[in-house]
């Protein structure tokens, strides 16, 4: 499934996950709300899903130790999740 995905968070959390992750580029940027302070982005379900593998428990093995830390701010890019932060 090739779907993307509009999504609305709080700046800093934007920027907690732009901290970790590197590889977000700034193309995924839409817009910012001063108002709410929030940020508009666009992920690819490829991106949800490469995201979504850092949601997982916290010892997990696979994940590399500097990664860990991102369990909770990753938690959005879950299937469960995703929908609460998805604008139209």
């Amino acid at each position: 499934m090739n779907k993307d995905y509009v999504l609305e968070i709080p700046r800093p959390q934007y920027d907690r996950l732009g901290k970790s992750f590197p590889e977000m580029d700034e193309a995924w940027f839409l817009s910012f709300d001063y108002k709410k302070d929030t940020i508009k982005f666009k992920i690819t379900e490829k991106q949800r899903k490469y995201f979504a593998k850092f949601a997982k428990k916290q010892d997990n093995p696979d994940i590399p130790k500097s990664f860990r830390a991102t369990y909770w701010i990753t938690q959005l890019f879950l299937k469960k999740n995703i929908n609460e932060y998805t604008v139209q």
